[in-house]
């Protein structure tokens, strides 16, 4: 009697094991995509504080005019796939949950320069140049 006893007792605990995991493995699951989402919300944020401080500085560089020239540090996101600086727009594009995504900012100043390719997160060092010659200012890496 006491075997079966015991073996009823086991069978029981198995059961209501089996319902714990059926409850906490779904939520877990769910709690695992909304941090997922809410990086792709950091990063989207981060990305455009790195944008529009490009813009603005390259605003400030515009106005000092003739000889101007600074070298800037900005903190990009991961997932940066592309980097177009034309025409008073500085497009960051970023690759979210494998969907692309892009950042704009803009500025008054007249802009050009070669920031393309993919670069890895973290800080970024870029150079701002007055060009006398176009009346634009240059971006690039440094």
């Amino acid at each position: 009697m006491r075997s079966a006893s015991r073996g009823q007792a086991s069978a029981e605990m198995l059961t209501l094991a089996g319902f714990a995991l059926a409850f906490i493995i779904p939520i877990a699951l769910l709690l695992l995509a909304l941090s997922g989402s809410s990086m792709g919300k950091s990063s989207i944020s981060q990305a455009k504080i790195a944008a529009t401080s490009i813009a603005n500085e390259a605003g400030e560089i515009y106005l000092q005019g003739h000889g101007a020239r600074e070298t800037i540090v900005v903190n990009y996101p991961g997932g940066v796939k592309n980097c177009t600086v034309q025409g008073g727009l500085v497009v960051l594009s970023l690759d979210i949950d494998g969907h692309r995504q892009d950042v704009v900012a803009q500025t008054f100043a007249n802009i050009s320069g070669n920031l393309s390719g993919s670069r890895p997160s973290g800080l970024q060092s870029i150079r701002l140049k007055y060009n006398d010659v176009g009346d634009f200012v240059e971006i690039g890496y440094d």
